[in-house]
């Protein structure tokens, strides 16, 4: 058996360690990655003579994986989604202008009083010395 020809077993424990990570976002990025190492594993042990039927296995296993980590992480990063509900706007400059003076006006007298409660205790120095 050439060199190549144990490649097959261990592509199959790569390419089935890549679909045990594909389903979850957060390690389907180690699926990717290890799906495809296997993937070219799997090519290098059918092309050395391998036993072909564990080879061709570990293959359509990794590229499955690698299409399933993809599928995720497209989905997660937000690919083939509408937004849900209404789209909120930022409302124009004038617009938001006359929200921020109506709310300082509303909050004009606390403002004030915090102001001068901070004043006395600058001049008094810390309360409770």
């Amino acid at each position: 058996m050439p060199a190549n020809g144990k490649l097959a077993l261990p592509a199959v424990g790569f390419a089935i360690a890549a679909a045990l990570s594909s389903w979850n976002p957060i390690a389907a990025p180690f699926g990717l990655a290890v799906g495809l190492a296997s993937s070219v594993i799997s090519v290098r042990a059918l092309r050395g003579g391998a036993t072909k039927l564990v080879a061709l296995v570990a293959l359509c296993i990794s590229v499955l994986a690698v299409a399933a980590s993809a599928f995720v992480l497209a989905r997660t990063a937000g690919v083939g989604r509408e937004p849900a509900g209404a789209v909120v706007s930022a409302p124009a400059p004038p617009e938001a202008a006359r929200i921020l003076d109506e709310a300082a006006e509303r909050t004009r007298a606390a403002r004030e009083r915090a102001r001068e409660e901070l004043g006395k205790v600058d001049e008094e120095g810390e309360p409770g010395r």
